[in-house]
């Protein structure tokens, strides 16, 4: 650990390349399997130096890595990272360089009321919110008639105005604009008609501390959480949720690796990579720079996580 503690004083590693401090940093499990390593967090160390010596965490780092890019947004000339990983053509350039495949969309930018027109010669697609950060205004459908789709997550028919019906409900409840998009639909390699589960890492610059594995059907959406050795993990978020009979993917070691070289290219401390499964492959959903409800982790999670922004934000 006392290596850990002073590589954070290096200096800041060239793009692409894992800090060697990060590469040596243990499992979530490994992290609590031995309390001793917990108790550098404690003490105040360079990355904080200067400070009072609390504990680090991934709420107050993301609090002020949020706060940062609205200074950024305030400067003229200045494109924050959170406005770059929303950028289509900015990740669909970057993904293309990195050889990585991207969910293609199929219509971009329009209002519900021309939901009609945006899906006329599509046989299926995903919708979703062009500012989604999370399943809500989300669904996966199938034409089956001029007016009808399938939706993989309720797995039932639907008209267009059901649907319509729905999706403006959800974007009053969680009040995000009306601004969609359609993405190609992925299915699960299996080739089942079901929505593909969505594993999201959570990484900082080319190291995964955490995956969560999202699986939405029509009993709702259960989750699981795996440290970067997929083992299964608690977290204190989606507590109430957690599915232990979801598997993980048929290649874990090629997802964490493809999660870690997309993280590892990106300008920032952290961001979560949103990684599909697909029949063709692996495929990115979504660059995350900004996760909804991370201040839902509990004490360990959000103490770990902490500990890895802040070595990661010193590189």
């Amino acid at each position: 650990m006392k290596a850990l503690i002073s590589s954070l004083t290096t200096a800041a590693s060239p793009a692409g390349e894992v800090p060697e401090a990060l590469v040596s940093f243990p499992s979530f499990t490994g992290f609590l399997a031995e309390p001793a390593r917990l108790a550098w967090m404690a003490a105040a160390h360079p990355a904080r130096k200067g400070t009072a010596p609390q504990p680090p965490s991934f709420r107050a780092g993301m609090d002020a890595l949020v706060r940062r890019y609205q200074r950024e947004a305030s400067l003229p000339g200045v494109s924050p990272f959170n406005r770059l990983a929303n950028d289509r053509g900015w990740v669909s350039e970057r993904m293309q360089a990195l050889g990585v495949a991207t969910a293609r969309i199929l219509r971009d930018d329009f209002a519900l009321q021309h939901l009609r027109e945006a899906l006329e010669g599509i046989e299926a697609c995903v919708i979703k919110p062009t500012q989604a950060h999370s399943s809500r205004g989300v669904m996966s459908l199938r034409r089956e008639g001029e007016l009808r789709f399938t939706c993989l997550q309720q797995r039932r028919e639907l008209t267009l105005v059901q649907i319509l019906d729905a999706l403006y409900r959800d974007m009053r409840e969680h009040q995000f604009p009306n601004h969609w998009q359609l993405e190609e639909l992925l299915l699960p390699p299996s080739g089942l008609l079901r929505p593909v589960d969505d594993f999201k890492f959570y990484a900082f610059r080319g190291r995964v501390g955490l995956i969560l594995q999202v699986a939405r059907g029509v009993e709702g959406t259960r989750y699981r959480w795996y440290d970067r050795d997929w083992q299964p993990v608690v977290t204190g978020k989606y507590d109430d949720a957690l599915e232990p009979t979801l598997l993980p993917p048929h290649d874990p070691v090629a997802m964490l690796a493809l999660a870690e070289r997309v993280s590892a290219a990106l300008p920032a401390p952290f961001c979560r990579i949103d990684l599909y499964e697909a029949r063709q492959g692996l495929v990115l959903g979504e660059l995350t720079p900004e996760p909804g409800t991370y201040h839902a982790f509990g004490e360990q999670a959000d103490r770990y996580l902490g500990a890895m922004f802040e070595v990661a934000q010193h590189h």
